[in-house]
């Protein structure tokens, strides 16, 4: 071997034994040396098996499992707002849990109107109600849709635009101006409803905040005080743009002022009610008579 090796010019060749172990031989100031032979180690037989660390696959299947339920649960939900606004009238041909043909849903006050229609990838409207975009959108979620397309006009874009972002969901169809967006900031702010914050009252330690307490008698909450202030906006016939932004404006202000303890209140009042003041008689003016003085003769 070291002489073929010498024939080729190699200064190193690998050489086995009769155990069928390799070893180096290398060429070393014109000499062949062998390198020792390292033996693989093998552990013993009477060794405990090495522990190896857990794998995540358990971990990872029980964060699957808890992403699964709480989906489950998010769809249940919606499905039962679904079901206590409307009534559903579902496809009549189903294959698994894909439908073919047209689900509808009616309106429960008027079974005779159609909300929105379902099928298999799009739902459909005649209406720019903003109860039935969002109910729209529910039913994207339940199915999860990861994005929207959006078509048609242009209110019904901006609300189904103004739901799905609150909700985290890319929509396509509609691009939203500067008052869009600050209406979108508003409505994330009140929809986060884990939050942390100084206790005011002595009631507040027993989790009841002012903006837990119900109004008294007369007066509304939030909901109240937007509603009136549209309603003397469109009294006003206030520009829809305008409107929004001024009600976005509105329902930021009112969160500000419910963080900070101050509850809103608006005196409602009928007008067709009889008036409470006691009933108080005018006061008959008196005459008063000047006396004259008899004329000196």
């Amino acid at each position: 071997m070291t002489a073929k090796a010498d024939q080729l010019g190699a200064n190193r060749f690998v050489a086995l034994d009769a155990r069928g172990q390799k070893s180096f031989v290398h060429k070393v100031n014109g000499q062949w040396q062998r390198e020792e032979t390292l033996e693989p180690q093998r552990p013993s037989p009477s060794a405990p098996p090495e522990k190896t660390a857990p794998e995540a696959a358990p971990s990872q299947a029980s964060a699957r499992l808890d992403a699964q339920a709480e989906r489950e649960a998010l769809v249940a939900r919606l499905e039962a707002a679904l079901t206590d606004r409307y009534i559903i009238k579902r496809a009549p041909v189903t294959v698994g849990e894909l439908s073919i043909g047209l689900t509808e849903y009616r309106f429960r006050g008027d079974t005779s109107r159609v909300a929105f229609t379902e099928s298999t990838f799009r739902l459909a409207t005649d209406t720019n109600s903003p109860s039935v975009a969002r109910s729209m959108v529910d039913v994207a979620e339940a199915r999860n849709w990861q994005a929207l397309r959006v078509t048609g006009a242009e209110d019904f874009r901006r609300m189904v635009w103004l739901e799905a972002a609150a909700r985290g969901v890319k929509t396509l169809g509609y691009e939203p101006n500067l008052a869009d967006q600050e209406r979108l900031k508003v409505e994330r702010e009140l929809r986060q409803t884990n939050r942390i914050e100084p206790a005011r009252e002595a009631g507040a330690a027993h989790g009841n905040s002012a903006a837990d307490k119900p109004a008294g008698r007369g007066s509304g909450g939030r909901k109240t005080v937007l509603a009136a202030i549209e309603a003397i906006l469109v009294a006003n016939r206030v520009p829809e743009t305008r409107r929004e932004a001024i009600m976005a404006a509105a329902a930021e202000k009112l969160a500000q002022r419910i963080r900070e303890g101050q509850v809103p209140k608006v005196k409602l009042y009928d007008k067709n009610a009889p008036s409470q003041r006691p009933v108080v008689a005018p006061a008959q003016e008196q005459q008063r008579t000047r006396e004259r003085s008899a004329p000196a003769r």
